[in-house]
């Protein structure tokens, strides 16, 4: 079972709570926001803005978070912060949060660990297990329809050895075709570019966004990976919390 799998299994539980969902986006937006407001002259807007595209994020939603953090609105003082641990059988987590209160999302963090047996790292312990690369999953061709006073999509099916033609001209650096879905990995620095010339043959893309992939991965027994998901989803719960990544095989 491919890499993006094991971001998948927890991806379903953030789609599962929307409000959620929105509140974790605005902050990333916001976050990028500080390094300028035209998303042009700023690759980490743009992308918090194509993810913010993904989970339907309102209009009026990403432009307020823009302006407060590119100075034109009072907002919070949010940091991003990372931290590491480790779990049963060697199980590495990376933890990403984004906070206005950097002293209270460790303590969360740390409070969560313990709860449920694990154990919190020093910075590096893990970090240098994962690599940062952008990930594009896509599962169909996308289709705008105008109906009346309604617009919709449709997502019609994917020629995969077109898309795997096509894939393969860009600069990616590897690629899975699965049953449902074609999973295309780049490199950060290509990632924009390669992104927009799929955008261009109107590919439905159900994960577009950069993640940070195991460079190795651990099995787990059935108890103990339920633990891992117990533990996975109180993470999840957590408002400071945007994302975890972990190295489990699936």
């Amino acid at each position: 079972m491919g890499r993006w799998h094991s971001i998948a299994a927890r991806k379903a539980s953030w789609d599962a709570k929307k409000s959620q969902a929105y509140a974790k986006v605005w902050k990333i937006i916001q976050i990028a926001a500080r390094k300028g407001a035209d998303p042009k002259m700023n690759p980490s807007l743009e992308l918090a803005l194509s993810k913010a595209k993904q989970y339907n994020l309102p209009r009026e939603v990403v432009e307020k978070a823009i302006l407060k953090w590119s100075g034109q609105l009072e907002g919070e003082n949010l940091e991003e912060i990372f931290y590491e641990g480790y779990g049963p059988e060697g199980v590495a987590l990376l933890i990403k949060a984004l906070t206005p209160n950097t002293n209270r999302s460790a303590m969360s963090v740390k409070q969560i660990m313990y709860k449920y047996g694990w154990v919190l790292g020093a910075i590096g312990s893990v970090a240098w297990q994962f690599k940062e690369q952008g990930v594009i999953v896509i599962d169909g061709i996308s289709e705008t329809v105008q109906e009346k006073w309604k617009t919709s999509e449709k997502v019609h099916p994917l020629n995969k050895d077109e898309l795997e033609e096509r894939a393969m001209e860009l600069p990616i650096a590897d690629i899975e075709v699965d049953e449902d879905s074609v999973v295309i990995y780049v490199d950060k620095t290509n990632f924009s570019l390669v992104q927009k010339a799929l955008e261009a043959f109107h590919y439905h893309m159900l994960e577009s966004d950069i993640q940070f992939i195991p460079e190795n991965t651990v099995k787990l027994d059935e108890a103990n990976t339920n633990k891992l998901y117990t533990l996975l989803d109180a993470l999840d719960d957590d408002e400071d919390i945007d994302h975890v990544w972990h190295n489990l095989w699936n």
